[in-house]
This record gives C-alpha cells, structure tokens and sequence, in this order.
C-alpha cells in the first residue's frame, strides 16, 4: 500500500479553503468587510509570491474565533463546508480519491486544522495536519499552539509523522500546487504537481515531475 500526501487548498480542492473561510467569517458578520479585503488582499499577494507572513495570516483569521469553543467552531466548519463545497471540490478532487481509494491517504496543509479536520471527515481521510490553534480552557485564544504547517513546517511535520511510524518520506507521493511546498516536493521523490503556480511549474519541468492542470 503507497502512502499518498495531499496538500489541500488548489490541489486537493480546487480553491482555497482559508480564503473561502474568511469569505464565510464575512458573512457571519465576524470580520469587517472592508478590513477582509483590504487584508486578504495583501496576504494573498505575499504568498502568491512565496514570501507570506503565514503566522500574522492565522492569527488574521483566528482573530473572530476568539473565546468560541471548540464544539462552536465544529458546527461552524461544518455549515462552511456544506455551504461551499460545490465551489471548493471538483471532478479532479474525485478522480484523485478514486486513484488512490487503497492506500494511505493524508492531508497535510498550511490550513488550519480545524478547516483541514473538516476536509479530511467529508473525504473520510483518517491522517491529516493543519495548522495548530491553541484552546484554553475549551476556548480559541486566537494563538498558535506549535508551528504552522507551512513551507519549511509542513515538511517538518511530515518528517516526525514519518519517523514515528517508521517510514521513509521519500516513497511517498505528494500532491501540490505551490512553490511553498518546495521543501516538501524535494523530500518526496514521486511529487505530482497540480497546477502550479509559475516558479513550481518551472522547478517541476526543469526536474521532470508530471503535471496535471484543472
């Protein structure tokens, strides 16, 4: 059985779940319309070009959950999801399900773990890895509670899931679109890439990794 690694946002789904989220936190009326914008604007520049601020980005987005618990933000994910799927998963999402239904699959994202729990339960992925928000008390203090599972992060992550269960990344296969996930894609030697943005579509022509576009 392979071990088969997803990255979630533009790959796994064909949009960005934390963009979407806080379209929805807009329209909870938790975040201030023209403060969304403005910010995300900003944030989705930076990461485009491989330089985003991740830490300022999660805390942007924990910001309105502050003092909500951990049973709200469930029942919260799970209206998001049921309310943007459709937007947020495509025939490719399915056909790569369906590629891999019999080996291990896992979501590993620079999301947070809340929207990649979410994700992982509507696909029935049992592994997954997001971003680590701190609860206090049941509560969401709008903190990190580790590292997030970004660029150099996520394949950090990775590494210590590999080593606990004494397996060796370089035999999985990794699905990605960002150039972010460079550290990742070099790590693992059977990396597919999912339309790419310019810098990983160069690196994975230069270095004959497939490509599949949407």
């Amino acid at each position: 059985m392979k071990t088969v690694i997803f990255d979630l946002d533009d790959t796994l789904l064909c949009g960005d779940s934390e963009f979407k989220w806080a379209e929805f936190t807009v329209e909870k009326r938790f975040i201030d319309k023209e403060l969304y914008i403005k910010k995300i604007t900003e944030f989705e520049i930076d990461y485009r070009a491989g330089n985003m601020d991740f830490e300022a980005y999660c805390k942007f987005l924990l910001n309105p959950l502050i003092g909500k618990s951990i049973q709200e933000i469930k029942s919260l994910v799970n209206d998001f999801i049921n309310q943007y799927k459709n937007i947020l998963v495509d025939s490719l999402t399915y056909e790569l399900l369906k590629k891999h239904e019999n080996d291990q699959k896992i979501i590993a994202s620079g999301s947070l773990n809340f929207i990649v729990e979410g994700f992982s339960d509507f696909f029935s992925i049992d592994t997954f890895f997001g971003t680590p928000l701190e609860i206090v008390d049941n509560k969401v203090t709008g903190n990190l509670a580790d590292i997030p599972t970004f660029a150099e992060g996520k394949l950090s992550t990775m590494q210590k899931w590999s080593e606990k269960n004494n397996f060796l990344l370089e035999e999985a296969t990794f699905y990605t679109d960002s150039i972010n996930d460079l550290p990742l894609v070099k790590a693992c030697k059977n990396s597919i890439i999912i339309s790419p943005d310019a810098e990983l579509e160069k690196y994975a022509k230069e270095n004959s990794l497939e490509i599949i576009y949407r």
